[in-house]
């Protein structure tokens, strides 16, 4: 049901944009045309991959603070050995992926061992990630798209169609994960409440470090096709992205309090916020408005959802 209203939200928001942005005499229409929703989901794949991990692990009742930092040092670390130490481009990203897994695995070891709150872990890592990634920059970037070849194609798809791939592919993957497979349930097991499933044999520190480990490899994934995408490789790259793949999450779904939430729901959420990044820019004035309304969005979904709660309780 919450998948199908979000489907309608974006129905809904795809329908305004299109009459407000309507244009005058026989120009063609700035919003609503195919070269224009390409872009939305081109980047909104960006946040999407990410927001299939940050969904698993607010599913488990968990947090996670450091998707862009984590983005950034992956995206670092891969230009860095591509450009700088000349690797192949192929092993240089695996690299960059593998910075998203060791991250993943700090975080489980502070959450899961060191019994930190989640939100102190994110935290910490955050910093670490981000700090990292402007050690190895001394504040430069790296050009990576002055070393792809002209008309680049990766296995032989257009570039603009290789972001949306990997996050529908991984939307799909997760989402049968989390519904069909005893892994899934266990993880809505543990966010629901984590000392009855404790008490059903639930290896729960296991379940907390899988979900941590897959958002650090998404996020880390999210990072490297950032940077293939917009050519080059910084340290303050995706920077505030943290609340948006949060908010994406929170609006396809998932619960804050753990237990609820879907990974279509998140992909879904994404492009709601994908459209509205899209088209403000094009209204005179409202340019700056979508952090805004973002901010406004989650706030508003988080007292539903605890209302709802204490209804239900």
């Amino acid at each position: 049901v919450r998948e199908f209203s979000t489907v309608a939200i974006l129905v809904l928001e795809i329908l305004f944009f299109t009459w407000w942005l309507w244009p005058d005499g026989n120009r063609s229409h700035p919003f609503l045309n195919f070269p224009n929703g390409l872009l939305i989901l081109k980047y909104s794949a960006i946040y999407g991959i990410a927001a299939v991990g940050a969904a698993i692990v607010i599913i488990s009742g968990g947090i996670d603070l450091a998707p862009g930092a984590v983005m950034a040092l992956a995206g670092v670390v891969g230009a860095q050995l591509f450009i700088v130490q000349g690797w192949p481009m192929g092993p240089a990203m695996s690299v960059g992926v593998l910075v998203g897994l060791a991250s993943g695995l700090l975080t489980a070891a502070l959450v899961v061992l060191v019994k930190l709150p989640p939100f102190i872990a994110t935290l910490g890592v955050m910093g670490i990630t981000r700090g990292m990634a402007f050690i190895i920059t001394e504040g430069q970037y790296f050009d990576v798209s002055g070393h792809l070849a002209g008309g680049w194609r990766p296995l032989g798809l257009p570039a603009d169609w290789v972001a949306p791939i990997i996050m529908i592919v991984l939307a799909l993957v997760f989402q049968v994960l989390m519904t069909v497979f005893q892994w899934g349930r266990a993880v809505f097991s543990v966010g629901g409440n984590e000392t009855a499933a404790l008490f059903s044999g639930i290896a729960v520190g296991r379940i907390k470090t899988s979900v941590y480990v897959i958002a650090g490899v998404l996020a880390a994934v999210s990072g490297v096709v950032l940077v293939l995408v917009q050519g080059q490789a910084k340290a303050d790259l995706a920077t505030g992205y943290e609340l948006d793949i949060i908010a994406s999450s929170v609006v396809g779904g998932a619960s804050l309090a753990g237990g609820r939430g879907s990974v279509i729901g998140a992909v879904l959420g994404t492009l709601i916020f994908g459209v509205l990044r899209n088209a403000l820019p094009q209204i005179p004035g409202a340019t700056y408005y979508d952090r805004l309304i973002v901010g406004l969005v989650v706030i508003v979904i988080v007292v539903v959802d605890q209302l709802l709660l204490r209804k239900r309780g």
